[in-house]
């Protein structure tokens, strides 16, 4: 948004003036200018809202104040601030800061907010109340139609029952009562393309399968899980979790499954052009062998232990550890095989005689670039944000007191509270201008938090708040966004339309390519299909260039246009092979003429 006044420095000065006389309405306005610069560096910001706090006393407007004081984490101030029943919600939130948990349970139940405190029952340890908050709230009228909302409180009653009581049959029923609700919700949700929704899926099958320890819905979870990271490209978290789902299968020795898993990783590390698919090759050998050592112990069929060791030997002469290659040609001659086989492994092996064996010091995926917060506990934030259904002020103040958000956001989020406040004191809360306002000030928290009330304001039957809702997903890079983009994109308005078209172009961060895709192949219009080009050029990658390849090859007209303008403006070297490849063996000479005076710039 853009805010004009003369500058911070005579706006800080006539907002000082004005409280040097008393005349605290006027210095409100000048102060919230002010505090719009979240720029500013610290120091500055906090005295602007020290002096903005102490206005707020003065006009009795005791709720903004504790926000304030909230953001500046003067506990004790909001404490006394908010005392008042209306402001029961604040204290709740200021006891879950402090962890005082029994008093955020008893303030969140006043509130009416039984998510939030069934939510502070677990932080606080209370496992066998949080079961009984969890089984209430199954029975809520507003989850009968509420597919994954339901399932999450199922998966959360039994995780709380099983913990109170090991074995309960309830908490069983509950856990395959929520297994059932998520399968189906993420099919459903695949189908119509909102594949960031069904990953939130997988990730509790996943925790499910932790938890219940069945391998199978593990395997279910992290597979489906890895498969959605990879299509969106996001590389190191796909072998974030290749490595989280061996280790786990290591521990339960599925040797198979592990040295499976590792084969699959070092293919994808190939793929995707990252220097660690040796390192996974070697892991898939030595655990092919442990594989295969764990046949012998149990009596399996000899041939499992012979197609184990064969597929150590592959991978062992993947990395060039020929020593290791003979030791396990050596071995399958000993097997209780036909003597047809043990006599070529035996030959294979002595060709091997006197081969080094390679020195495997090979990297593997290094701390640094594994993800801290790679598994959020989306069981709980999904019904929060149920539960806030949409609230711009719930939203703001679950945000500013929260140190885990930069300085920044938090900020943001303050100044969005103070808007919602200022508004319904002037009893304009849902007129059109200020709804669009807000819907600016949300889209600039560039937080996903902001996305629940963007896609409520974008319900409204006003074109200018939804306008100003799809305008303010430009700052805004997750794949949720696309759920608006879309709906905008075919909006009855023309601007709301337009709005669309130019925040896509702004939405090329790189798992923003698959909607990007979706929305090219579906639309008719060749505007939105030109831009959703522009935008995936702009992301630049390997799949990226592949796909505006494909797009000259079998479109015409503007979208072979677009595709052709968004290549040549691509810097990425990667692509360069794949062009002289489709160039080879490109019949249509102006396509092929394309393509290679792409290659002669270069």
């Amino acid at each position: 948004m853009v805010r004009r006044f003369s500058s911070i420095s005579n706006t800080s000065e006539n907002a000082e003036l004005l409280a040097g006389q008393g005349r605290w309405t006027e210095a409100e306005r000048q102060y919230r200018e002010l505090i719009g610069q979240t720029h500013v560096i610290n120091y500055e910001y906090d005295d602007w809202l020290r002096r903005l706090g102490e206005i707020y006393r003065q006009l009795r407007r005791n709720r903004e104040a504790a926000f304030v004081h909230l953001y500046l984490h003067e506990l004790s101030l909001v404490r006394s601030l908010a005392s008042t029943p209306e402001l029961t919600a604040l204290r709740a939130r200021l006891a879950e800061i402090e962890k005082r948990w029994a008093d955020a349970v008893r303030l969140y139940r006043e509130a009416n907010m039984p998510v939030h405190a069934a939510v502070a029952l677990e932080r606080g340890d209370e496992v066998g109340e949080a079961a009984a908050a969890w089984e209430s709230l199954r029975q809520h009228p507003g989850l009968a139609r509420r597919e994954y909302e339901a399932a999450l409180t199922s998966f959360n009653y039994g995780m709380a029952a099983e913990r109170h009581s090991p074995g309960s049959s309830e908490a069983r029923r509950a856990l395959i009562d929520s297994q059932r609700r998520l399968e189906q919700v993420a099919d459903e949700l695949e189908t119509v393309g909102e594949r960031e929704r069904a990953f939130d899926c997988f990730q509790i099958l996943l925790r499910l399968g932790k938890e219940s320890k069945q391998f199978e819905n593990l395997a279910e979870g992290y597979l489906n899980c890895i498969r959605v990271l990879k299509d969106d490209n996001l590389k190191f978290y796909a072998l974030q979790y290749y490595e989280d789902f061996i280790r786990l299968a290591l521990e339960r020795d599925e040797y198979h499954a592990a040295a499976t898993l590792y084969q699959e990783a070092a293919a994808y590390s190939a793929r995707a052009g990252l220097p660690y698919d040796r390192h996974y090759q070697h892991k898939a050998a030595l655990t092919w062998v442990r594989c295969a050592e764990t046949f012998v112990e149990r009596g399996a069929p000899v041939q499992m232990v012979e197609n184990a060791l064969l597929a150590a030997t592959s991978q062992f002469s993947a990395v060039g550890d020929y020593a290791s290659v003979r030791t396990s040609f050596e071995r399958l001659g000993q097997l209780e095989l036909p003597d047809r086989a043990r006599k070529r492994f035996r030959a294979i092996a002595a060709r091997y005689a006197g081969m080094p064996g390679a020195a495997i010091n090979v990297p593997g995926l290094p701390s640094y670039l594994k993800q801290q917060h790679a598994y959020a506990d989306i069981w709980f934030a999904d019904l929060l944000e149920w539960e806030m259904d949409g609230d711009p002020l719930a939203v703001a103040a679950s945000i500013i007191g929260d140190l885990k958000y930069p300085n920044g956001i938090r900020r943001r989020a303050l100044v969005v509270a103070l808007t919602v406040c200022d508004a319904q004191q002037r009893q304009v809360y849902g007129e059109p201008e200020v709804m669009a306002q807000l819907a600016e000030l949300l889209g600039e928290l560039q937080t996903y938090a902001a996305l629940a009330p963007l896609e409520k304001l974008y319900a409204r039957a006003e074109p200018v708040v939804r306008r100003a809702a799809v305008a303010a997903l430009r700052h805004l890079y997750f794949k949720r966004s696309f759920v608006i983009l879309r709906k905008a994109l075919q909006d009855a308005d023309s601007q709301v339309r337009e709005a669309a078209v130019r925040a896509m172009l702004e939405l090329h961060f790189p798992h923003a390519f698959n909607p990007l895709a979706r929305i090219f192949r579906e639309s008719t219009d060749e505007r939105v299909r030109g831009a959703a080009l522009k935008a995936i050029s702009m992301i630049r990658s390997v799949e990226a260039g592949e796909f505006l390849i494909m797009v000259m090859r079998h479109d015409s007209g503007d979208a072979r246009a677009a595709a052709r303008a968004g290549l040549a403006a691509m810097d990425n070297p990667d692509v360069l092979p794949i062009i002289r490849q489709h160039f080879e063996i490109e019949p249509n000479p102006e396509v092929r003429e394309a393509l290679g005076e792409m290659l002669r710039r270069v």
